[in-house]
C-alpha cells in the first residue's frame, strides 16, 4: 500500500492557521517566514484564497479621508503652476486591443512596446519629451513645431522602412498621429503631466486621423508652412480640411507625409501597401 505524502510542517501550520479565523497574528507571522515564501514560490498556492479573505472585517479602515487637504492641494498646484506653449503630440497604435484578444497579452505587450519605443526614440531624437507612455501609443511634446513633425516623419518612415520585418516579429503594425501647439499647465509629481486645451485638442487630432496618417491643425500649419521649404523635397502637405473634432469643434487639418511614401489615399501609397 502506498504511503500517504505528509504536508511538510510549514504547510500544516500555515492550513491550520487559515482555518482558525482568529489565528491573525499567526497567519501574518507564517507570511513574513521564509519557509511560506518557499511553499508559494514551489506553487503550493492553494491556501492563498483563503488567506485573502482571512482578515476580520473590524480591520476595515473606515476614517474618511481629508478632502479638504486634497481640494487645497489641487488647488495650489493649479494656482501656482505658470502656463507653457508647447507643441503636443499623441500616436496610437492601429488594432492594438484586438491584437492582444487574438494573439494574448504576451504578444501584444510586446507589439505595443515596440511601437512606443520607435515612438520615443524618434521624439528624442527630434528635441522632444515623451511625457507618458499610454499602453499602446505615447504623449509627447516639443518646444517647436517643426521638430514634432520631423519626429512624426521619422516615426512613420521607419515603420514603413520595416514593415516586413515588423510583420514577421508581431503583426501588421500602423499607428495615428496627431499634432497641435498651444498653451499648457505642467503638473509636478511623481511623473510629470500637461493640462490644457491643447491636450484635449491633440488627442482628438489623433483619433480622427486615418490609418498610418499624421495629422495637424491650422497652429501648426501656421508655424511650420514657411520653414517646410527646407524639407520640402523630403515632405509633403495636403489640403486643408475642415473637421469636427468632439468636444473641441471644427478645425482645419493637414496631412503631412514623408514625400516618397506619399499621402494617406493617394495612388501611390495605395499601390505600395496593397500588399502590405
Amino acid at each position: 500500500m502506498t504511503k500517504r505524502k505528509e504536508k511538510p510542517v510549514e504547510q500544516k501550520n500555515l492550513l491550520a492557521a487559515v482555518e482558525d479565523k482568529s489565528q491573525a497574528k499567526d497567519i501574518a507571522k507564517l507570511l513574513e517566514s521564509d519557509s511560506t515564501l518557499e511553499l508559494i514560490a514551489r506553487g503550493d498556492t492553494a491556501v492563498l484564497p483563503q488567506l485573502a479573505a482571512a482578515r476580520s472585517a473590524n480591520q476595515l479602515d473606515t476614517t474618511p479621508l481629508d478632502l479638504d487637504a486634497i481640494i487645497e492641494d489641487v488647488a495650489h498646484v493649479i494656482a501656482t503652476t505658470p502656463d507653457y506653449y508647447k507643441c503636443i503630440m499623441f500616436t496610437d497604435l492601429v488594432g492594438s486591443t484586438q491584437y492582444k484578444r487574438e494573439m494574448g497579452h504576451t504578444k501584444g505587450f510586446m507589439r505595443n512596446r515596440m511601437f512606443c519605443d520607435i515612438c520615443e526614440q524618434a521624439v528624442i531624437r527630434n528635441n522632444g519629451t515623451v511625457v507618458k507612455r499610454l499602453g499602446d501609443g505615447v504623449m509627447a511634446v516639443f518646444e517647436t513645431a517643426i521638430d514634432s513633425v520631423l519626429a512624426a516623419m521619422l516615426m512613420v518612415s521607419s515603420i514603413d522602412n520595416d514593415r516586413k520585418k515588423l510583420k514577421k516579429i508581431v503583426g501588421k503594425m500602423d499607428c495615428r498621429i496627431g499634432i497641435t501647439c498651444g498653451y499648457v499647465k505642467e503638473i509636478p509629481g511623481v511623473t510629470k503631466d500637461y493640462i490644457g486645451h491643447a491636450m484635449d485638442k491633440g488627442a482628438r487630432i489623433e483619433g480622427i486621423a486615418k490609418t498610418n496618417q499624421v495629422l495637424i491643425d491650422e497652429i501648426v500649419y501656421g508655424l511650420i508652412h514657411t520653414k517646410i521649404r527646407d524639407y520640402s523635397d523630403g515632405i509633403v502637405i495636403g489640403s486643408p480640411r475642415n473637421l469636427t473634432l468632439k468636444g473641441v469643434g471644427v478645425s482645419t487639418l493637414y496631412e503631412v507625409s514623408p514625400r516618397e511614401r506619399g499621402l494617406v489615399g493617394s495612388t501611390g501609397y495605395k499601390l505600395r501597401h496593397l500588399f502590405s
